[in-house]
């Protein structure tokens, strides 16, 4: 059905008028009509360019550094060129063309090095890529181009393990902080956000100070990030403090659960600092983003590292989650997230204390106890709620 069929159904149920359809066709009439390119055209351009990439790759050890080099700029700005003809002239998928040219930047930067035998760090591809990518988000606003950047700074990180120093990381995190401060949309914001708590894992290998606490005092400083950005986009950091203070609190009890790692290197005094700091992060919280209190129960992994059983951060975990979810059950929240983390907190638990000890059925028999527990809590908070309103 096409426009003028539309409009005059919409008029002879009512909705509009006849002015109104007037001026809306009169308006759809004078919209640019979509270029379409003809598919033997693109099939054709499809193999000829095959056939000139087979050309290339086939006399590439004949053809001089420089030409090279100049071969892949000029592949880059035809890419780029045919982004900007396809938005201009509405064809195409322009945002794609601008990636593959993205890709050539990279090509050529590799062809310059490997052709003069220039000295290349791990990352220095990736933050050219990086930085280009984050240049494409904050020029175009397109997704695609926040996921390139984020793939490449994860890349940075990754390559830069054991190389990274200080003023790298440094400028690292301003770029972070930058990019998540001037975002507009969800996903740049998320992804810069986890950019960020990569960095703060990163001083395990940046820092003189070797702390198994790191990934703690990271998620505690990000909280200040937000009182310094929109309420829309607080909204949408929010859950992941939830998600990586739960991920923390598993992996810390299962590493030292399981022994898996030898904490030799823990200091009281860090840890009573970190404990303070975690209250300091629990009176911010309450007053200015209460959802994600219950990330400042971590300050006091610091002390609970001290014993051997993990019994304390068993205890910890699992006073967490059912906490968790009995707040959020009397203030009619969500209750999906918080039974995720009880399920993998039992699983942690168990896998820990009684994989040794105790018979698969009676594991699952205790589980089975647990939800029914649950369940009868919730009952009894519906029951209570249904007879106040009555």
């Amino acid at each position: 059905m096409d426009i003028k069929e539309k409009l005059s159904h919409w008029q002879k149920e009512g909705l509009i008028d006849e002015t109104t359809a007037e001026k809306i066709l009169a308006y759809e009439h004078r919209q640019p009509i979509p270029t379409k390119i003809p598919l033997l055209l693109i099939i054709g351009l499809i193999f000829f360019s095959l056939a000139v990439f087979s050309f290339i790759a086939a006399n590439w050890q004949a053809i001089p550094a420089a030409l090279k080099i100049g071969l892949m700029l000029l592949l880059m700005w035809l890419f780029y060129g045919l982004g900007h003809l396809a938005q201009w002239k509405n064809f195409g998928w322009p945002h794609i063309f601008r990636l593959i040219g993205l890709a050539m930047f990279g090509a050529a930067i590799i062809v310059a090095v490997q052709s003069f035998h220039l000295p290349l760090s791990g990352s220095l591809i990736g933050w050219a890529l990086f930085l280009a990518a984050i240049g494409h988000y904050f020029y175009w606003r397109h997704v695609a181009y926040a996921v390139m950047a984020f793939v490449f700074g994860i890349q940075v990180l990754m390559s830069s393990v054991v190389t990274m120093g200080w003023l790298e990381w440094i400028v690292f995190a301003a770029v972070a902080l930058a990019w998540l401060y001037f975002s507009k949309d969800r996903l740049p914001a998320i992804f810069s956000w986890l950019l960020l708590f990569g960095t703060g894992l990163m001083l395990w290998t940046v820092a003189d100070y070797d702390s198994r606490l790191w990934p703690i005092w990271t998620l505690f400083v990000l909280v200040a990030l937000l009182f310094l950005v929109s309420p829309e986009k607080k909204k949408t950091l929010q859950p992941l403090y939830l998600l990586a203070g739960g991920a923390l609190s598993l992996i810390y009890l299962s590493v030292r659960g399981s022994s898996l790692v030898v904490f030799d290197e823990l200091n009281m005094i860090e840890s009573v600092m970190l404990l303070f700091v975690g209250l300091a992060v629990l009176a911010l919280c309450y007053f200015r983003a209460r959802p994600i209190s219950w990330v400042s129960a971590l300050g006091t992994v610091g002390l609970l590292l001290y014993d051997s059983s993990a019994i304390g951060l068993a205890i910890l975990t699992e006073a967490v989650a059912l906490s968790y979810l009995a707040f959020n059950h009397r203030q009619n929240q969500p209750l999906g997230l918080g039974f995720v983390y009880f399920i993998l907190v039992q699983v942690v638990l168990y896998f820990i204390y009684a994989w040794d000890r105790l018979d698969m059925s009676l594991f699952f028999l205790i589980g089975a106890l647990l939800l029914f527990a649950l369940s009868g809590i919730a009952w009894w908070f519906n029951r209570k709620k249904a007879r106040v309103a009555s």
